[in-house]
């Protein structure tokens, strides 16, 4: 019998002694000729096979068509797909791109430079709170959830009064330790707060995209895209930064050589963050599935055939970098995938980088003895269900 596998199977596996590698069989199939098919479970869309792609010219050739799409994916029992407007991955073409036109001005690198202040701020108060809670914290709960849901929550524009609740609700949905049911009971929680905070914007306006949104574009969006939208920029860019803060800071604690060049002034951070992005490549997989027949490579694909794309094993393909299984913080970046390609690309990385970028430097500047206060092995990697490759904690002493 063939053994069925999980999306999990394609993050990592322990057995070789590295966490961060990808698993020693989705490993293999990259090494392979051809795009390999096996039977496959997802929690949300059920039993199928499915063409895992694992090459990097055949990753960046499925991300950048637009016939392989997530939306096109049926649900595990047979019914229709409900979708939440303006929730920007489940919609293709001109709906996408206008919703996605909506937000591109919050994100541009010229938009994203002049929030620099404020995340400064935020991550030296984050550290401030670490400092007097004294050594023990848990790395992720008080420093990797937290800076960036502050961070989101300061560009939506959430009043201060929901301020406690927005930075609860949304740390609970990316809680990592979550089951799939749990995850999505929570989305459904986070939904009505969503609703809630865009209410009480409309009725009170605050400087932020909700703001924004609900003023310049009257008659264009609905006040349910708006809460889509900003529910997306939560639950995709939150989750995944704060993934690579915990995950980063792990591997940076066993690699002293790779932190020195981290925080040596004279090179690039900038370059640095490019490879731990490469390096990590912590959302893993993309589900997909094909609108019509098309051909990858040269492998056809069927109108209806389901596909998993790793970006992960892509960004390991010796054809994009030298001696890809090292972390090596001093290469020059590459053109790697963490955040994705084509119309689906990530439209927060930007703001991404810059968090990556001030919140790694500082965390060691301010505790340069810092290391993980348990064994590697009760380290617990969170490696299935909906949310995206990362630590479920990480106590440390400094």
């Amino acid at each position: 019998m063939t053994e069925r596998i999980t999306r999990g199977f394609v993050v990592t596996d322990r057995d070789h002694g590295c966490p961060f590698d990808p698993s020693s069989r989705l490993a293999a199939m990259g090494r392979q000729e051809e795009p390999t098919r096996v039977p496959m479970y997802e929690p949300r869309f059920g039993d199928a096979d499915v063409l895992v792609l694992s090459r990097y010219a055949d990753v960046r050739a499925a991300l950048g068509d637009a016939r392989l799409q997530y939306g096109h994916l049926p649900l595990a029992d047979g019914s229709p797909r409900t979708y939440m407007p303006g929730f920007l991955p489940d919609f293709h073409g001109a709906e996408h791109t206008r919703l996605r036109r909506m937000i591109a001005g919050a994100f541009t690198p010229k938009r994203v430079k002049t929030l620099r202040p404020m995340a400064e701020q935020i991550i030296s108060e984050r550290l401030d709170a670490m400092e007097e809670a004294g050594p023990g914290v848990d790395l992720v709960e008080a420093y990797a959830v937290s800076v960036p849901s502050i961070v989101i929550g300061e560009l939506l524009g959430v009043p201060s009064s929901m301020h406690r609740e927005f930075h609860s609700i949304s740390a609970g949905v990316v809680n990592f330790a979550n089951s799939p049911a749990e995850y999505f009971a929570l989305l459904g929680e986070f939904g009505e707060y969503m609703k809630n905070l865009v209410d009480e914007i409309r009725r009170r306006p605050t400087e932020g995209l909700i703001s924004s949104l609900l003023r310049e574009r009257p008659g264009e969006v609905s006040d349910q895209e708006v809460i889509g939208l900003s529910s997306a920029l939560v639950v995709a860019g939150h989750e995944t930064t704060a993934s690579m803060i915990g995950v980063s800071a792990l591997a940076l604690m066993r690699q002293p050589a790779q932190l020195a060049v981290l925080l040596d002034e004279s090179r690039s951070t900038r370059d640095a963050v490019e490879e731990l992005l490469r390096y990590m490549s912590i959302s893993g997989t993309f589900p997909r599935a094909a609108s019509e027949d098309l051909t990858i490579g040269t492998t056809r694909v069927k109108a209806g055939e389901r596909v998993l794309v790793s970006p992960l094993t892509a960004n390991r393909d010796p054809e994009l970098v030298r001696d890809p299984d090292r972390l090596d913080l001093t290469r020059e970046a590459a053109a790697h995938m963490a955040f994705g390609f084509g119309s689906h690309q990530c439209p927060g990385q930007h703001l991404a980088r810059l968090e990556l970028e001030l919140a790694l430097p500082a965390l060691f500047r301010r505790f340069p003895g810092l290391r993980p206060s348990v064994p590697d092995e009760e380290l617990v990697f969170h490696r299935d269900g909906p949310n995206v490759y990362s630590l479920q904690a990480l106590p440390v002493v400094w």
